[in-house]
């Protein structure tokens, strides 16, 4: 099943909304994988279970924020408990396009971080404090005005501040990219184009670098080779087809830019330590 953000839903055109969970209309929770093509704050208060994201098992529970990317398969799973929370969702556009940035949401550590997990813990004080700017948010939806966007944009600001303090400091992340504009473009880069460009030489001439130029920022950045990045990137798309297309194995080759279905299992195999099919027989639902 896959969703899509509903740009209209307050008569106007607007990329942010935000729901308490147990008030949605229509929200379920049974273990059917979803896929969303928006971004998602999930800050759960209360229930607790297990949530799935592409290949990431996340255990949550009260406090528990979840951080989810678009275009990634998610599952609830395990659920014990009245599960409620508040739901933030909204569209990179509109806080991108604002600070005329194509990297802003690339800048936080974790969104499209595929070394740290995708959540974090939050105690009493700082819960109580995102809560009280969701219902900012939710107050404002209710009654807009000329100036809503500014406004909403000011508060959602806020929390992905906030957020990515406590993240940083929650799961020791090392690396700065913050301002290295050639680290986020490659990473940006790879999000939309991993499927087609699986080599090194690929991105640089792309990015308009040398190949030495790009391995070199990468390694200082990120602490791995560029080719270990990219693979590592190719091996979580592959696993996404493999757990949630119908596709063949052979069909999930071609569409990943394989010339050959089996170079494509030579690949996986040598990385997984398993064939495709038998990474689908154990692992699919």
């Amino acid at each position: 099943m896959k969703f899509q953000f509903k740009r209209n839903k307050y008569g106007r055109e607007l990329l942010i909304d935000c729901e308490q969970m147990s008030k949605v209309k229509g929200f379920t929770l049974d273990d059917s994988p979803f896929w969303i093509d928006f971004h998602e704050i999930f800050i759960i208060t209360s229930g607790k279970g297990v949530f799935r994201l592409d290949n990431e098992r996340i255990q949550f529970k009260a406090g528990t924020t979840l951080l989810l990317p678009p275009n990634k398969w998610r599952q609830w799973q395990l659920i014990e408990g009245q599960l409620d929370g508040y739901i933030l969702i909204f569209e990179e556009e509109f806080i991108s396009k604002f600070f005329n940035d194509g990297l802003f949401l690339y800048r936080f550590h974790y969104f499209y971080n595929n070394v740290t997990p995708s959540f974090i813990q939050i105690d009493k004080d700082r819960i109580n404090d995102f809560l009280s700017r969701l219902k900012e948010i939710k107050n404002e939806l209710a009654h807009l005005g000329s100036d809503s966007e500014h406004f909403l944009r000011a508060i959602l600001y806020y929390i992905l501040i906030h957020i990515n303090r406590c993240y940083k400091e929650q799961h020791k992340v090392e690396f700065q990219f913050f301002e290295d504009n050639l680290t986020l473009s490659f990473k940006k880069l790879m999000e939309a184009e991993i499927r087609r460009y699986h080599n090194v030489s690929d991105y640089a001439t792309a990015l308009n670098v040398s190949k030495s130029h790009l391995n070199k920022t990468i390694k200082e950045s990120l602490g791995k080779n560029t080719s270990e990045i990219i693979r590592e990137r190719l091996i979580a798309e592959a696993k996404r087809e493999i757990l949630y297309s119908n596709l063949s194995i052979s069909e999930i080759s071609y569409a990943l830019n394989f010339t050959e279905p089996s170079n494509f299992n030579r690949f996986f195999k040598g990385i997984v330590k398993m064939t495709p099919n038998e990474y689908r027989a154990i692992h699919s639902k």
